[in-house]
């Protein structure tokens, strides 16, 4: 049930945050804004920076990202010394295996870190799924998911009041 809380609250805040792709030699890399909490609801939660690495293996890049972002607005939420310790493609499904320090976050910093490393991983192949793996803990992003689609969604209330007429 946490997971499935974790799931729709990550779809929440995810709301404005579609991954792209650039047209020069880098690579976008998606991780959590440091005000997240309270700025996501309305401001979306993730922020991406722009590496010089676009030619590098798809290996080298995740090893990359794990060392997290060089932007000081952005934070990685996998624990330090988080590692890269395997990697399978399979019938269009990409997954990342990480080192078990994964195992000490909670479920909602599972899900918005996987949803961030997911986001950076969908314009370097045409991947159909991302799966996030770490000890006993997996989680699984489809590329067409409404997170990944939808950059419209807002909570803000831009509709006007009607005026009572007497």
């Amino acid at each position: 049930m946490r997971r499935l809380l974790s799931l729709c609250l990550a779809a929440l805040l995810l709301a404005g945050c579609s991954a792209k792709v650039s047209d020069t030699h880098t690579v976008t890399f998606y991780y959590p804004k440091k005000d997240y909490i309270s700025a996501g609801l309305t401001e979306g939660v993730m922020g991406s920076e722009e590496r010089d690495a676009a030619d590098e293996e798809l290996e080298y890049l995740l090893r990359l990202y794990l060392l997290g972002p060089l932007e000081e607005h952005l934070q990685s939420l996998y624990p330090k010394g988080t590692e890269l310790t395997g990697l399978t493609e399979s019938g269009g499904t990409l997954t990342v295996s990480l080192s078990g320090t994964v195992n000490r976050m909670n479920d909602a910093a599972f899900t918005l870190a996987g949803a961030c490393l997911a986001s950076t991983c969908f314009p370097l192949k045409d991947y159909s799924a991302i799966t996030v793996r770490s000890g006993d803990r997996e989680i699984t992003f489809q590329r067409d998911s409404l997170i990944f689609q939808d950059d419209t969604a807002t909570l803000d209330n831009n509709t006007t009041k009607k005026e009572d007429t007497p």
